[in-house]
């Protein structure tokens, strides 16, 4: 990856909503070049959308916690698509060790949250879960 897309995703990580001619600015290039970068790594699919990033009193409000879990081989995909598919979920991602998946789950209460475990344990090929509940933010 060039430099000035390394510097294009750090300003759009940092505020997503940051327009094409501050990005310019900020990174002293014309705003024709910071565009074209942009819809080159958006086609390219290193960009593939943009976020809000919510703050810590939001935070707060929610019942947050990791979910590790283990899956069978053959069903992997399928439960990926059936977790991606869970409102809850905020983020999933694949890891190596123990388990096979870690998602990060965001609910209103804790009622919603043990409803939502519920129906992630009820998956196909969803064979073990260790759920951690998020008490407070230390950084961020």
């Amino acid at each position: 990856m060039k430099d000035l897309d390394a510097s294009i995703i750090a300003l759009l990580k940092r505020n997503a909503r940051m327009s094409v001619t501050q990005i310019a600015h900020e990174l002293r290039a014309s705003r024709v070049t910071i565009d074209a970068h942009i819809k080159k790594m958006e086609q390219a699919g290193i960009i593939t959308g943009y976020t809000v990033t919510l703050g810590v009193e939001e935070f707060r409000h929610n019942v947050s916690g990791w979910i590790m879990i283990t899956v069978d081989a053959n069903e992997e995909e399928a439960a990926i698509r059936k977790l991606v598919g869970m409102p809850e979920i905020s983020r999933l991602f694949t890891t190596n060790g123990r388990w096979d998946l870690t998602a990060e789950i965001q609910t209103p209460t804790l009622e919603s949250f043990d409803n939502a475990i519920s129906r992630l344990r009820q998956i196909p090929g969803i064979k073990e879960t260790d759920t951690s509940l998020l008490l407070s933010s230390r950084v961020g």
